[in-house]
């Protein structure tokens, strides 16, 4: 009789449960999103999420509020949404470096990406490139290669922060070519990409849309894009493996999180909602000037591509010797 008695008020708590996450959905939103973004403004992740809030705000008829919240390679940001109230109106916006890089780069978080959030949406596929400054007189990727062996340890490469991917990529980098070099740590992309038009470092592997103005007007050379094929608005670029440096060939990706608990509900209508944002026409045109590709899957596809994510840059984090104390 107590048996049952549990199992009767564990069904009626599971109820009550799915009723009040179906009862929150049914309003939602009632008011404005907030999305953090875990990077300064100006760079490659706040250009998507701006877009994508735009766009999204119009898909509810409410606003979508960008608040950067940049930090520990993008950690500070997730750790602010982690501890948020489950209610569907504090968002993350993030991507390879906070969510699957981090939890093995950090000595310690105050969160666990895998379990602390929830995935909702993926925004965005790119690859990256490799840029040097236009006084640089190479013109491959090899010519970068060739003037770091002829002095180890001189040169610098500016990245977006520790832990992040574009870290992890010059350490890639770094192993793939057998040199040596340091890296400079930014706030973010924009500070990242200034560095090199200053002198301050020889090169960046970055996000297309942080350097893809500066490339047009001449002022920064890319010189070879990571991913199997050239990247569609960078077609007369090679990519790394076309000019001799293979083992580069990955991508980056965005995507939309919500803190764990979070009605399901509210997690589909906003992956719903965003995904039709993601195809807005004028969105497309504007993703694919900086070599962004839309992405719109449903829950579980991004589930499991942020688990295949987490485990294929992990081993790299490892086999790459990346510690970060914190």
């Amino acid at each position: 009789m107590l048996s049952m008695k549990k199992i009767l008020l564990g069904m009626i708590c599971g109820a009550c449960v799915a009723w009040s996450g179906a009862a929150q959905a049914a309003d939602y939103p009632s008011r404005p999103i907030t999305l953090i973004v875990p990077f300064t403004a100006g760079g490659a992740f706040d250009m998507v999420a701006r877009l994508a809030a735009q766009h999204l705000g119009e898909e509810f008829g409410k606003q979508v509020i960008v608040v950067n919240k940049p930090g520990a390679g993008g950690v500070l940001g997730g750790g602010i949404v982690a501890s948020s109230k489950p209610d569907g109106y504090t968002l993350l916006m993030s991507g390879t470096g906070p969510i699957s890089i981090a939890p093995a780069a950090y000595s310690k978080m105050s969160y666990k990406p895998s379990t602390d959030l929830v995935p909702v949406a993926q925004l965005t596929a790119s690859p990256f490139v490799l840029v040097t400054s236009e006084k640089f007189e190479g013109n491959s990727a090899k010519d970068v290669v060739n003037l770091l062996k002829g002095a180890p340890g001189k040169y610098n490469y500016s990245s977006t922060g520790n832990g992040t991917i574009v870290q992890l990529f010059g350490e890639l980098f770094k192993a793939q070519t057998d040199t040596d070099f340091q890296q400079i740590p930014y706030p973010g992309g924009a500070e990242a990409t200034t560095s090199i038009l200053q002198g301050e470092v020889l090169f960046t592997i970055t996000n297309v849309p942080n350097v893809k103005g500066l490339i047009d007007s001449g002022r920064l050379k890319a010189l070879a894009t990571t991913g199997t094929k050239r990247a569609v608005c960078l077609s007369s670029t090679p990519t790394f493996a076309e000019s001799g440096v293979p083992g580069l060939e990955l991508q980056g990706w965005t995507g939309v999180f919500a803190p764990k608990g979070t009605p399901e509900p509210i997690v589909r209508e906003l992956n719903q909602k965003l995904a039709k944002a993601m195809q807005n026409p004028d969105v497309v045109a504007r993703l694919a000037q900086q070599c962004d590709t839309p992405q719109s899957p449903s829950v579980e596809e991004f589930a499991r591509y942020v688990q295949n994510s987490d485990q294929k840059w992990q081993a790299i984090v490892r086999r790459a010797n990346v510690h970060i104390d914190n």
